[in-house]
Parts: C-alpha cells; sequence; structure tokens
C-alpha cells in the first residue's frame, strides 16, 4: 500500500512517457542518430524518471490545499504521507535524478534550469494560465539536459522534436486545465488528457522515424501502450 502511494505521487503512469523522451533526446543529439549503448541509456532513463518523479512529488505538495478542497482522494489529503515527508521525498529524488545527468557529464546550466522551471511550474500552475509553457518546457529543458551529454549536441532533428514536443504538452496542460472549470465535464476531460499523456512518445517516434532511427522509433511507439498499461494501475494525472 505504502509503495502504491509513493508511485501515484510520482505519477508513475506518465514514467513510460519520460522513458520514450530520454530515448528520443539522445538519439537525436547523436551527430549519426545512432541507437545509445545500453549503459548511457538506462542512466538517462532512471535519471529522467527520477527527475520527473520528484517534480510530481512536489506538485502534490505545493497543491495540498487545493487538493484539500477538490482532490481529497489524494495522499496529502487523505493523511496517508506527511506534506512535509512529501516534500523531502520529491527533493531527494530531483536531487539524485539532476545529479546522475551531470556526473555523466550533462550540463550543470542546464540541469539548474530544468529544476528552476520544474518548481515554478509546481508552484505557479494553478495561479497562472502561463504556466502551461512552463509545463512543457519541463520536457524540453530534459531533452536539452540530456543532449548535453558527451558526445551529443543540439542538431537540426533535436529542435525541431523539441519544437513539435512543446506544442503537444502546451496543447495538452490547456485542456488539463479546464477539469476545474465550473460546469465543465470533469470526468470526460480526465480521461482525454490521460489518454494524450500516454501518446506523448508518437512524438518522440515520429522525430525518430523521420531521421530513419527506426529501432529506436519502435522503442518510443512501444512506449504507448506500456503507458495505458502503467495508467490503469497508478497514477498519471
Amino acid at each position: 500500500m505504502k509503495a502504491r502511494v509513493w508511485l501515484d505521487l510520482a505519477r508513475a503512469g506518465n514514467l513510460p512517457s519520460v522513458a520514450g523522451n530520454v530515448l528520443a533526446a539522445l538519439v537525436l543529439s547523436a551527430p549519426d542518430h545512432a541507437p545509445p549503448a545500453t549503459g548511457p541509456l538506462a542512466l538517462a532513463i532512471l535519471a529522467g524518471g527520477l527527475i520527473y518523479a520528484g517534480g510530481a512529488t512536489f506538485n502534490d505538495v505545493a497543491d495540498a490545499s487545493f487538493d484539500a478542497r477538490h482532490r481529497p482522494e489524494r495522499a496529502i489529503p487523505r493523511g496517508l504521507v506527511t506534506r512535509s515527508a512529501a516534500a523531502w521525498v520529491a527533493g531527494i529524488q530531483m536531487l539524485l535524478g539532476l545529479g546522475l545527468l551531470v556526473a555523466a557529464g550533462a550540463s550543470v546550466a542546464w540541469a539548474g534550469a530544468l529544476a528552476a522551471v520544474i518548481l515554478a511550474y509546481d508552484w505557479t500552475h494553478k495561479r497562472w494560465t502561463g504556466s502551461v509553457a512552463l509545463m512543457a518546457g519541463c520536457r524540453v529543458l530534459l531533452g536539452f539536459t540530456v543532449a548535453s551529454l558527451p558526445g551529443h549536441g543540439n542538431t537540426p532533428a533535436l529542435l525541431g522534436w523539441l519544437g513539435a514536443l512543446f506544442t503537444y504538452i502546451a496543447g495538452l496542460s490547456l485542456l488539463a486545465r479546464r477539469e476545474y472549470v465550473p460546469g465543465a465535464p470533469a470526468a470526460r476531460i480526465g480521461r482525454s488528457v490521460g489518454r494524450l499523456l500516454a501518446f506523448i512518445p508518437l512524438v518522440d517516434a515520429v522525430a525518430l522515424a523521420l531521421v530513419g532511427a527506426w529501432p529506436p522509433a519502435l522503442g518510443c511507439a512501444l512506449m504507448i501502450p506500456l503507458a495505458r498499461w502503467a495508467q490503469r494501475r497508478v497514477a498519471a494525472n
């Protein structure tokens, strides 16, 4: 039960899409768009997952008062986890993830920008519609951070993919904001948002296919059914 609580706080149902983003970033930022070695790929996916989990958990820490009124079924309002404990775990997750990438040679500046935008989103998204740009920026900055690893760089393919990813996430986030508009069909919107979250790796797969990286493209495409499977077991939004 306790493990499930932490997985829900981490929005673990979205971790397959994070893995797809990391794989796409590694391939599209490589000079020849070659698939990465297993070790660097596993490390980058682990780091990306930890960063995402920390950011998602911080989101519940920031939203504790809002959730007490509108989402009382969540872990902090239910008293399953204290707000302070969630904050500590979130901080450790983010620091571990960022530390792994920096230790592997990623840019400290990109990693710092990623952390700053994640925290800015978590603390402003309920009050500012423009925070959808910050949400999209989190995924984009993860891509730039991964692309700053040794042997990688900001190729045209990477920049085009990140532009498409930004647009997709920003649109998804705008739809998600409507869930709390009075009179809106919240349940239907929530289901739509869940499906759109699961299909984030489609953006990765298309970008990889366009440069002829077919095995990684297939890997990202397989993240879609995996994400839908994960969403049926743990929280994604």
